[in-house]
């Protein structure tokens, strides 16, 4: 199965494709309901209406599945976090943008920035693929990234002094992370507008 498989990624047909991104979609929403720990590749089959061996076909495990809905999302909401931090704006702007982006990511991106933030990275415990260390790493530099906002905003003293910086990435994060327990996309308010109104409860505390 694994020679079959590396043969048609190699040599993708557009049915081969089309049938990947069916398998795809019907994972996410298995993913999205019962959590990556508890879904099996019997739960991604039966939604799709078919059998293991069509999902191995395509993938090695669900993991690996996950990966691929996932990585290419969390990878590009990364890279706009890395520039945001890296640029020259002062503090309380970065911060403001970066929550925005994200938010708007995840509104633009669902469901799959939503099947990431809904799971603990560091329980995943991987099936002989590099998908957990790998998210793992991306998550780290993301924090790394609204870290470096946060530490330099109480350093050049336009965050209050009397912040752990830490604690205030953490805060951030568990914040923003939070949404996915009730932000739907099409509802009374968009992504951008919740990523504004949460900079601006955050900002708030923490200009002087």
């Amino acid at each position: 199965m694994g020679r079959r498989r590396k043969h048609a990624r190699d040599d993708p047909s557009p049915a081969y494709l089309q049938r990947r991104e069916r398998l795809l979609a019907a994972a996410a929403e298995v993913f999205k309901d019962k959590g990556l720990e508890a879904a099996s590749v019997n739960d991604i089959a039966e939604r799709l209406g078919t059998d293991r061996a069509t999902v191995y076909y395509y993938y090695g495990g669900k993991h690996e599945i996950y990966l691929a809905l996932v990585r290419h999302d969390v990878e590009k909401i990364v890279a706009v976090a890395q520039d945001i931090a890296a640029s020259d704006e002062p503090s309380a702007v970065r911060l403001q943008r970066l929550v925005q982006a994200l938010l708007d990511a995840y509104e633009h991106s669902y469901p799959f920035l939503h099947l990431y933030i809904q799971e603990d990275m560091r329980r995943i415990p991987g099936d002989g693929t590099k998908a957990g260390a790998e998210l793992q790493e991306l998550g780290r530099r993301y924090e790394a990234a609204l870290g470096k906002i946060t530490r330099q905003g109480v350093e050049s003293g336009e965050f209050r002094a009397d912040l752990d910086s830490r604690m205030v990435t953490f805060a951030v994060l568990g914040a923003v992370n939070w949404t996915h327990r009730w932000f739907i996309p099409g509802g009374r308010l968009s992504g951008a507008e919740v990523g504004r109104a949460f900079a601006d409860i955050f900002l708030r505390g923490l200009q002087t």
